[in-house]
């Protein structure tokens, strides 16, 4: 076995985990049912940025409850041993919750677009169509509470 697991409480570490993340798994739940989904998304200052259509079941969820939970991950590895009894795993994650909030101010969204865009290696400044922007919706999280973990490091 590689190690115990090993909490990570440092900001600047728990940001660089989500800066390698190419997603992030969103949790939603409705009533006693839970709901989860691989987003694209960008980090920046304490928020998530995600974006979708207008329309569909995690919009309809997030109405209902804006509390939701995610979790992203790298480096993530199953180590092989000949003895299948002491296989382990490698990893770094972050976990989290907060409150989603609906973009409507265009400035606003344009942010987020520029995070997101940003966050899978482009660089800006941007030039986003207005009629294209108006019609996507986009997710802000305001993080409540983010945790980080490692193993086999």
């Amino acid at each position: 076995m590689m190690g115990n697991k090993e909490l990570i409480q440092n900001q600047q570490q728990i940001e660089e985990i989500l800066s390698k993340a190419k997603f992030i798994r969103l949790a939603l739940s409705e009533s006693d049912t839970p709901y989860i989904i691989p987003m694209a998304f960008g980090y920046k200052d304490n928020k998530i940025y995600l974006h979708c259509s207008r329309e569909g079941k995690k919009i309809d969820v997030i109405n209902r409850n804006p509390r939701v939970a995610f979790e992203a991950d790298v480096e993530a590895e199953i180590i092989i041993t000949e003895n299948i009894c002491k296989y382990d795993v490698r990893y770094r994650s972050v976990v989290g919750n907060g409150q989603a909030l609906f973009v409507e101010d265009y400035n606003e969204k344009v942010e987020g677009l520029t995070v997101l865009s940003e966050h899978y290696g482009k660089k800006g400044p941007f030039e986003f169509e207005e009629w294209k922007v108006n019609r996507l919706c986009i997710i802000k999280i305001e993080i409540e509470i983010m945790t980080g973990k490692q193993h086999g490091f």
